[in-house]
């Protein structure tokens, strides 16, 4: 009974290094996807036949209580730039108020257990009250054994989703035949105005 006991009692000791293998892996792997995302952002900046621009950005965790950072847990984010709505309002005193969209963002991020977690924050605007929230794409175990193909079908796979969260796909059927593969894990929520009745005339 006490070798089961002290088996268990190992089991800390075996999880910390697998967490601290993981952790390891992600430092030099994330260098990496860095890369590898910069380049797909300048190939779809070339290529793109609307210009709204491709970033990649580098974050780390951020303690509120200390105002500190993690060095130890980089993330990488891959995000489209803001659009205009092609939408203005204006007033009887001339003001005018124009929309836009913000862009979507896949951001890799590794958690405590030194898994990596990919999450899909969509396009938001001011028109919509409640702010989108983050949705998974995917949990890599492993961070040594992503591969840039991998990558490429992640984010591949969060950009058709972050699509139909735009007022530009929202009404948009997906691109996926197969019926489980469709439903987004991101709630589309359409938009609608009130209506103002006048006999003004509108320029």
């Amino acid at each position: 009974m006490l070798n089961e006991i002290l088996r268990h009692a190992n089991k800390y000791s075996d999880g910390l290094k697998k967490i601290q293998a993981r952790k390891e892996q992600w430092l030099v792997k994330h260098k990496e996807l860095k890369a590898h995302l910069e380049q797909l952002a300048d190939y779809l900046d070339a290529n793109t036949t609307y210009k709204q621009d491709f970033y990649v950005d580098m974050l780390h965790a951020y303690n509120e209580d200390m105002h500190g950072t993690c060095a130890d847990m980089p993330s990488v984010a891959f995000r489209s730039g803001d659009m205009p709505m092609l939408l203005t309002f204006r007033n009887s005193m001339g003001e005018r108020k124009s929309y836009i969209e913000e862009g979507f963002s896949i951001t890799f991020s590794p958690t405590i257990t030194g898994q990596i977690l990919v999450l899909l924050l969509p396009h938001h605007n001011d028109l919509n009250k409640n702010p989108p929230e983050y949705s998974s794409l995917a949990v890599i175990n492993d961070p040594g054994e992503l591969t840039m193909d991998m990558a490429d079908r992640i984010i591949s796979n969060g950009m058709e989703v972050a699509y139909h969260t735009s007022f530009t796909g929202m009404s948009e059927p997906s691109d996926n035949n197969d019926q489980a593969e469709t439903q987004s894990p991101v709630q589309r929520t359409p938009i609608g105005f009130k209506r103002y009745e006048t006999t003004q005339k509108i320029i």
